[in-house]
């Protein structure tokens, strides 16, 4: 082989091995991007999805409100309120702290403790509330005594009422009228319907596990 032969030979593999060194890189960084966006489109906290896969209950210093109540046949429901995970501007600022509804179901006989086993979970937003509108009725007539007023709600047909203010009354925000509060904006002349915004627990988890290192 002659010395040019061996010269072209070297930069084809020189060019082969800078063309896999950048397409290396560049899925590296695609992969990424992918488990930010993945991160930033979860409601809660990581905690939360494994605590709900393991079938754990929600116990300690987060716990911000509690009730329990039982049903026929002996199962409890155990309401509570827990912060949600940190959220960050774009600029990197801390955004207010989000709050979560969490639902669990204890079959009869169960202990009510962290091990559990809970039955059943049903998770929501605790600090705002869609609301649907009636015909020719504007989001700004909403309004409740603590001063929040609904607004758009982008990507929806529904308008929020972000419960800022309700959640800063003196003695602190009180939790244990959060569904009365939804019940009564239901009879408010300008309203259809108002829920609570679920949290799609299980799915988002799914979402977790098919982006999660094999």
């Amino acid at each position: 082989m002659g010395q040019t032969e061996r010269f072209i030979i070297f930069l084809v593999g020189a060019m082969l091995g800078i063309v896999l060194l950048v397409g290396g890189k560049s899925c590296g960084g695609e992969k990424q991007q992918q488990l930010r966006l993945v991160r930033s489109s979860l409601s809660m906290a990581p905690m939360m999805y494994d605590y709900g896969v393991m079938q754990k209950g929600f116990y300690g210093k987060y716990v911000l409100f509690e009730q329990v109540s039982e049903q026929p046949g002996g199962a409890k429901i155990r309401t509570l309120v827990t912060g949600g995970t940190r959220r960050y501007s774009p600029e990197g600022k801390e955004l207010p702290e989000e709050h979560i509804l969490i639902k669990e179901t204890y079959a009869a006989g169960v202990a009510l403790a962290e091990p559990g086993p809970v039955q059943a979970y049903a998770f929501a937003f605790a600090d705002r509330i869609a609301i649907k509108l009636k015909p020719g009725r504007q989001a700004a007539e909403v309004t409740i005594p603590a001063g929040d007023t609904a607004a758009a709600w982008a990507g929806h047909e529904e308008v929020l009422l972000r419960l800022d203010a309700w959640r800063k009354l003196p003695g602190g925000a009180p939790w244990g009228k959060l569904e009365a509060l939804v019940e009564e904006l239901k009879d408010h002349p300008s309203v259809a319907a108002a829920r609570l915004v679920r949290i799609d627990w299980q799915a988002e988890a799914e979402l977790i596990k098919a982006n999660s290192p094999k």
